[in-house]
């Protein structure tokens, strides 16, 4: 026992997974996957502000706003995949629980596909990928983690 009966400060259990760093934190008290909440209302808000043209076709707004969600699910899979890997070292998940990957289809991307078209390829890729981050959530709530997202880069 410390001087003065002060006992040590706490320390969090939490441990960090992909390049992002996304930090995992098991026995956590709002369990989930944290981005996971608000990632489907950035594409949603940008494109209530910035409406298909007279063509149909989306802003060049709302396209970047779906490369930026694409990229951002892919960072989150991967982060996802690492979590439950490393759940499962630790003694803290079932291998046979474990998920496994997503399906990483190739996209078409030939000499007749136009960029319009890979951009809307993408995000529907990552659509269907977040319906596995979902399920992922779901077993990580049932476990009580926590796989926030990374602390912000100071300097």
């Amino acid at each position: 026992m410390p001087l003065f009966g002060r006992r040590p400060a706490a320390q969090q259990e939490w441990f960090t997974v992909g390049a992002q760093g996304h930090r995992v934190l098991p026995g956590s008290p709002r369990p989930g996957i944290e981005p996971l909440e608000s990632l489907g209302e950035y594409v949603e808000a940008i494109s209530v502000r910035r409406p298909p043209g007279p063509d149909g076709r989306d802003s060049i707004a709302v396209l970047n706003a779906k490369m930026d969600h694409a990229d951002t699910v892919n960072d989150l899979v991967a982060a996802a995949v690492l979590t439950c890997e490393e759940l499962v070292e630790r003694g803290l998940l079932d291998k046979e629980k474990a998920p496994p990957p997503p399906p990483h289809q190739p996209l078409r991307r030939d000499t007749t596909t136009t960029t319009y078209e890979y951009i809307q390829q993408l995000h529907e890729r990552a659509v269907e990928r977040r319906a596995w981050l979902e399920d992922v959530d779901g077993l990580l709530r049932a476990r009580r983690v926590s796989l926030l997202a990374p602390l912000p880069v100071e300097g």
